[in-house]
């Protein structure tokens, strides 16, 4: 039985070996390796994720959506945009289609940094290359800029998020009033609640209130 361990320098297997696990024992190569990526990434150390992906690759390990993805989002969590973005164009050179969770990282990342034409362009992006939005796209987009007080209209954004699908949440809707509170515009923050109310499937929680 393999000893598991933690140590990042016990992380380099031979390629006989690595060879010897993906096909005498059957355990995904790849997997095992995202995993570890994963919980670099959930530690916040994203330069040993990052060492990580090129050990992959020197261990014959080709690198996948997961493995980019993964550390694009923490990246873009930490507002990391431009190592993100750097990581991104290295992932498309290299044939990697990005999916939802990709761009939703992205956009994560360049909203928390005020970039909002940034984040449109990526949604632009996604959207050409037949990766449509989720609610958590449209959150990210909704709740950064009016978190700045820069507020989008509330029925163009609902509206748009009901045409394509997707039910807003109380999130959604938590973020365009907290907006309009922090502009002092009371009057459109209560049409939203109103608004959110009248959907009749969202719960309203304390923190609306």
């Amino acid at each position: 039985m393999m000893r598991r361990t933690t140590s990042y320098s016990n992380c380099s297997i031979s390629s006989r070996r690595a060879k010897w696990w993906r096909e005498d024992i059957g355990i995904p190569y790849v997997v095992t390796f995202n995993t570890l990526v994963k919980g670099f990434c959930m530690m916040g150390n994203n330069t040993a994720a990052i060492q990580l992906l090129r050990k992959m690759e020197g261990n014959g390990c080709e690198p996948n959506i997961v493995s980019y993805s993964t550390i694009i989002h923490s990246l873009g969590k930490d507002t990391l945009v431009v190592d993100a973005m750097n990581l991104f164009s290295e992932m498309m050179r290299r044939g990697i289609a990005p999916d939802l969770v990709t761009y939703n990282s992205l956009i994560n990342g360049v909203c928390k940094l005020g970039k909002w034409k940034e984040g449109t362009r990526l949604l632009n992006e996604m959207v050409g290359q037949i990766i449509f939005p989720d609610v958590q796209t449209f959150n990210i987009l909704v709740d950064a800029p009016c978190k700045e007080g820069m507020v989008i209209d509330e029925k163009s954004v609902v509206e748009m998020m009901i045409q394509r699908g997707i039910e807003p949440s109380t999130m959604t809707y938590n973020s365009l009033v907290d907006g309009y509170c922090l502009r002092g515009e009371m009057d459109k923050a209560e049409r939203v609640f109103d608004l959110m109310v009248s959907s009749g499937s969202i719960v309203v929680r304390v923190i609306t209130y």
